[in-house]
């Protein structure tokens, strides 16, 4: 009997051949891969860069609305329209105008100057608007006790405060600290406004809350006693001067005055909103520390005002400030203040603002450099890239110093967004 066999077959691996076919293979295979994950990373950062100049244009016009458009300083008794001093001019202090909000910053302004060539002056970006105006945060009137004293330093004044009595004369002292903005120092900002309409700026100092205030006086409704400064070297007064206040006079608390600019930080170069609580004040503010910054990478504001009449006649335009219609002077409405009569193009014959805001993206990466004319060198006419700050109301573009007729390209997105609002406190009833 023969013994079986059988033959197993070897066992086989990859030759070289088939090796380097499959490692060519997976190479081309993972570079293709790659350079699709390249490019689609590089399009979505395109598309970032994008957008966000877009979303940052569109939050800082809704952040502005709330304030332009509910702009007032209560004064309802004002004619021949509310609020005269919701958007601020100018004001005086010592006697001396001092101008509030600007147009179109040079650095030739008095007290301004140039800090970095083509980019900033000490009050703000060059070519960019300062605004100030008053917003009401927790509106409140109270009576002045009559009479009312003649204006000067050191005044005694009363007023009809019994917000908290329920909890004494201390507890009422407290509630007028919280009302008029007391901060440890003295008050905010507040005004006092008579029957016509007349009004002046006042701030309590600390020493100037006084205790001897009763809330049982129902007859005289002297709840509270203040000794405060009604006029001063220091006390910022309506511009032109102030006219005497007639009983009955009223105290106005919860306005908050609020100051707009866009300054680049010399510390990272970023143009960013920034903000106030105070009259903008050119000899602090330049730079100063009292503005913060409310957003980035928004690069310019303008301001053009809308008039009830056209100043200028039928047929001159409703709008001021834009690319064909400039205010002279200094290119912002006079304000004429309670002590004169408002000329035609006074800021209290505007009844809407419209604003721009300019809003810049975070400098392009390379990628998205790539997807993208960023190094266009055509001049401004025939150009069709995008990358530079555009032209907004009567701030024109920034031409590159080395080629007059060619814009001052850079690596940014930008991106221009304006809106147009009434104020409500001028349009009622209309």
């Amino acid at each position: 009997m023969w013994r079986s066999s059988s033959r197993r077959p070897g066992r086989r691996g990859f030759t070289l051949i088939e090796a380097m076919v499959s490692l060519l293979l997976l190479v081309i295979v993972l570079t293709v891969a790659m350079t699709m994950l390249f490019q689609m990373r590089a399009f979505a950062e395109r598309q970032q860069f994008y957008m966000l100049p877009r979303q940052a244009a569109r939050r800082a016009t809704d952040y502005l609305s709330y304030y332009v458009a509910g702009a007032s300083d209560l004064n309802d008794r004002a004619t021949p329209r509310t609020s005269p001093d919701a958007l601020v001019m100018y004001y005086n202090v010592g006697g001396n105008p001092v101008q509030a909000s600007y147009d179109d910053l040079t650095g030739g302004e008095t007290g301004n100057a140039i800090t970095v060539p083509n980019v900033s002056t000490k009050f703000g970006d060059l070519g960019t608007d300062v605004l100030t105006l008053v917003a009401p945060t927790n509106p409140g009137k109270y009576l002045v006790s009559p009479p009312f004293p003649a204006l000067g330093a050191s005044v005694d004044l009363w007023f009809n405060f019994r917000v908290g009595c329920a909890g004494g004369d201390a507890a009422n002292l407290t509630a007028f600290q919280t009302a008029t903005g007391f901060d440890g120092t003295q008050s905010a900002l507040l005004t006092l406004m008579d029957r016509n309409g007349n009004w002046i700026y006042f701030q309590i100092p600390s020493a100037g809350y006084k205790t001897d205030g009763l809330c049982t006086d129902t007859t005289t409704y002297k709840n509270i006693h203040v000794v405060a400064d009604t006029q001063s070297a220091t006390l910022p007064a309506p511009p032109n001067g102030t006219a005497g206040l007639a009983d009955p006079v009223s105290l106005v608390t919860g306005i908050q005055v609020i100051s707009f600019r866009v300054l680049t930080d010399p510390t990272d170069n970023v143009p960013k909103l920034q903000q106030k609580l105070g009259l903008f004040d050119p000899s602090t503010d330049n730079p100063g520390t009292a503005f913060v910054n409310v957003m980035e990478n928004v690069e310019d504001l303008q301001v053009s005002y809308v008039y009830a009449l056209e100043p200028g006649g039928a047929g001159t335009g409703y709008i001021w400030n834009t690319s064909s219609q400039t205010l002279t002077g200094d290119a912002v409405p006079p304000q004429a203040g309670p002590a004169n009569a408002p000329t035609p193009f006074d800021i209290v014959n505007v009844i809407a603002l419209r604003f721009s805001v300019t809003a810049r993206s975070p400098r392009l990466s390379l990628g998205a450099q790539n997807l993208t004319n960023v190094r266009s060198t055509d001049n401004l006419a025939s150009t069709t890239s995008l990358h530079f700050r555009p032209a907004s109301e009567n701030h024109t573009v920034t031409m590159d110093p080395l080629n007059p007729s060619r814009p001052l390209y850079d690596l940014f997105d930008h991106y221009r967004a304006t809106a147009t609002l009434l104020l409500r406190n001028r349009t009622l009833g209309s």
